[in-house]
């Protein structure tokens, strides 16, 4: 069985509002990195593809407190690396400061 990361980013927005976040981050991750994201259920997302030299697999699951990402581990020499990049982009989508109209989807 091969490795796993595991991020959870919480967040303060009501749970339709951070799963139409993680929607945008979706389609940026097709649109701009060509990566496939499709949607198991209302709230659980798979993503899958590279970004640079990184392959992502993993699952979304979004609640009511937090976005969670459940992924295949790149390896000991990229685990930091997807690690701080997912979890910055999770950041990024989920702070409630940025309306959800300025985040980028291409």
């Amino acid at each position: 069985m091969s490795k796993r990361i595991q991020i959870s980013v919480p967040h303060r927005l009501p749970a339709e509002d951070a799963l139409a976040r993680v929607h945008a981050l979706g389609k940026y991750f097709q649109n701009r990195h060509g990566m496939s994201m499709r949607w198991e259920s209302e709230r659980v997302g798979h993503l899958a593809g590279r970004y640079l030299l990184i392959s992502i697999d993993g699952r979304f699951s979004v609640d009511e407190r937090a976005v969670h990402l459940d992924g295949q581990d790149p390896g000991l020499l990229l685990r930091a690396k997807a690690t701080d990049y997912l979890r910055g982009k999770l950041e990024t989508y989920l702070d409630p400061a940025t309306p959800l109209a300025d985040l980028p989807t291409a």
